[in-house]
């Protein structure tokens, strides 16, 4: 939104009828312009500082209260091209800045006949607004009061080359909730699980020891509330083949002492004496 900003820094009028004494009808802190044979017989000169982040919009002027302006005078903007070094009213035409007409803005009376209203915002240069005010026709006189702090508006703009920050993914709330886009599995809405520790198997946290999966265990199992899946241990082939070469051995040499055993029993039922069978 357009916000008014300060007066000039730096302002005054110089005329070629110094040192005659100022005219009647211009106000302490006013400004005269007026035409003149081929240049200028009065003129004014204006500079403001704009803020960073600022750009300026629109320099309003008010026409001096029961003064001698001109009906439908036109009035000119151009910029410095030197500071102010005398900012007086109604001083010498030789004590002036010098000023360039090259880029310029122009301005009737408002539709109330009270105010002139200029487009400045491309005649601001390294942070200041500094024009001088001139006749556009060779009848023009305007009488204009001092300029209040509502005589410039400016507009914030942003800041060049600034981008908005990413949005936030992956990342803990302060009430312990996942925020960001949910994750695989989990519904909108849903808080994720405190991360305590012990909290998520097979993810490090402090407190807790770091569990890693054994080599050739397949990383499946329920989706983690983070998006990740917590790895559940099964066994594979290679660790199935050497027990099942155990248990045929095992079974082996149960089977080869049962049968030891038996032929002990039967020995133990011959008669002394007789030989079996």
């Amino acid at each position: 939104m357009p916000a008014a900003a300060d007066a000039p820094r730096d302002q005054g009028w110089w005329t070629l009828t110094n040192p005659l004494p100022t005219p009647p009808d211009v106000p302490a802190g006013g400004m005269l312009v007026q035409a003149g044979l081929g240049s200028p017989a009065s003129f004014a000169a204006l500079v403001y500082e704009v803020e960073p982040g600022a750009s300026a919009v629109t320099l309003t002027l008010t026409v001096a209260p029961n003064s001698a302006t001109t009906p439908s005078s036109i009035l000119q903007l151009c910029p410095l091209t030197g500071p102010i070094a005398h900012p007086e009213q109604g001083g010498p035409l030789a004590d002036a800045p010098a000023y360039k007409c090259d880029l310029n803005v122009t301005a009737g009376p408002a539709s109330n006949g009270k105010d002139y209203q200029f487009s400045v915002s491309g005649l601001v240069s390294d942070g200041l607004l500094a024009v001088a005010l001139l006749p556009n026709g060779s009848s023009d006189r305007v009488v204009l009061s001092s300029p209040d702090t509502n005589s410039l508006s400016t507009q914030q703009t942003s800041v060049l080359g600034a981008t908005p920050p990413p949005a936030a993914t992956d990342t803990l709330g302060a009430s312990g909730s996942v925020s960001g886009p949910p994750a695989e599995g989990v519904s909108p809405g849903v808080a994720a699980p405190p991360l305590g520790p012990g909290a998520l198997p097979g993810v490090d946290t402090p407190g807790s020891p770091a569990v890693s999966p054994a080599p050739g265990t397949a990383r499946t199992g329920p989706p983690d509330p983070r998006g990740a899946f917590v790895p559940a241990v099964s066994r594979g082939p290679e660790e199935a083949t050497p027990v099942l070469v155990l248990l045929l051995v095992v079974g082996a040499l149960a089977g080869a002492g049962l049968w030891l055993y038996a032929g002990r029993q039967r020995e133990d039922l011959v008669p002394v004496g007789r030989s079996p069978g």
